[in-house]
């Protein structure tokens, strides 16, 4: 559940609205209101999504290229402290912030 009313349709230069953590072999490249497609990066883009690393029920972390219409959905903020590119399903939250919305 992670379409344009969570994130943001605004894309990249590159093309991309927004990008799955720990994957650069995946691009985001369709969104609507609620979801988001995600299909494997290749020149000819006829490379097999790889189904079996992603189980049903699995979590997948995508990171908005832009965040101003994403937070603007969300009444507080999960803040985790994990270092660069090292934040995943297991990051420890170490503050909830309150957005101030007018």
């Amino acid at each position: 559940d992670a379409g344009a009313t969570a994130l943001t349709k605004e894309s990249t230069p590159q093309g991309s609205m927004c990008s799955v953590l720990g994957r650069p072999d995946l691009e985001c490249y369709r969104m609507s209101q609620e979801i988001t497609m995600i299909r494997c990066k290749s020149e000819d883009c006829v490379k097999p999504f790889p189904f079996q690393e992603f189980p049903l029920g699995s979590t997948v972390l995508l990171i908005p290229n832009h965040s101003c219409l994403a937070a603007a959905c969300f009444d507080e903020y999960h803040v985790v402290d994990g270092g660069t590119n090292s934040v995943s399903t297991k990051s420890e939250v170490v503050e909830t912030w309150s957005p101030v919305k007018g």
